[in-house]
């Protein structure tokens, strides 16, 4: 049984926040879904992911980079840096499956978390210019 993501502590990152409550919801999917593509190596990758979640005080430019390196492997996107996935199993998928519409739902998902993301970025970016001018003037 996987333990739960603390949502409830304070953190001063809403991007953390937000990428906890996305695998509080959707963790022991995302084993699945990434156990099913890459057997017991991805499943292994997302219990590792958690972890490194778990125990974040903020959201680290080299676990965003495991957040894109999932969603590529959900996406069955092969080319992973240096990593290069056992793809074999997924092969054997039938595209009509139950198993195959939810690992494309939660990989729709997990894109729309690293958007928002992305967007919790701008804004930050946007607000840190704001402060610089108004210090400037």
């Amino acid at each position: 049984m996987l333990r739960k993501l603390p949502t409830k502590t304070l953190s001063a990152d809403p991007q953390l926040t937000a990428v906890r409550e996305f695998f509080d919801k959707h963790g022991a999917a995302l084993c699945n879904a990434a156990g099913l593509i890459d057997d017991e190596a991805g499943t292994a990758r997302v219990l590792r992911l958690m972890s490194r979640l778990r125990e974040a005080p903020r959201l680290e430019r080299a676990t965003r980079r495991r957040l894109v390196d999932l969603h590529r492997l959900l996406s069955l996107d092969p080319v992973i840096d240096a990593f290069e996935p056992d793809l074999s199993s997924w092969m054997l998928l039938d595209p009509a499956s139950p198993e195959v519409e939810e690992l494309c739902q939660l990989t729709d998902r997990l894109y729309d978390l690293l958007v928002e993301m992305g967007e919790m970025d701008d804004d930050r970016d946007a607000l840190a210019l704001a402060l610089l001018a108004e210090d400037a003037a």
